[in-house]
């Protein structure tokens, strides 16, 4: 310290002479650019999808009420002429199996 001055820091001359600087400036510039590059591209990915129809039925399945096809109020009485059941538990059973599995 001369007369409450404080000296400056030696200069790194090697650094200046092997362009460390330049280099190191050049790495970060790159990388920040590296990093934002693919900050865009997630940003461009979520952009491009879009739900559909299909996507957001296949979301949330709705569960449709089958309605019970309407039938003249006379024919309702009629029982059926032919029974191919065995016993009313062998029906019952025959008719819980899903659609699929009945053919």
């Amino acid at each position: 310290m001369t007369f409450g001055v404080p000296t400056r820091p030696s200069t790194p001359v090697y650094d200046l002479l092997e362009n460390s600087y330049q280099e190191r400036w050049i790495r970060n510039m790159r990388d920040s650019e590296l990093a934002k590059r693919e900050q865009e591209k997630q940003a461009k990915r979520s952009k491009d999808i879009q739900d559909t129809r299909t996507s957001l039925m296949r979301k949330k399945v709705v569960k449709m009420e089958q309605e019970k096809l309407w039938q003249m109020p006379k024919w309702g009485k009629v029982k059926p002429f032919l029974n191919t059941f065995s016993s009313e538990k062998e029906k019952l059973r025959a008719l819980r199996r899903p659609k699929s599995a009945r053919t």
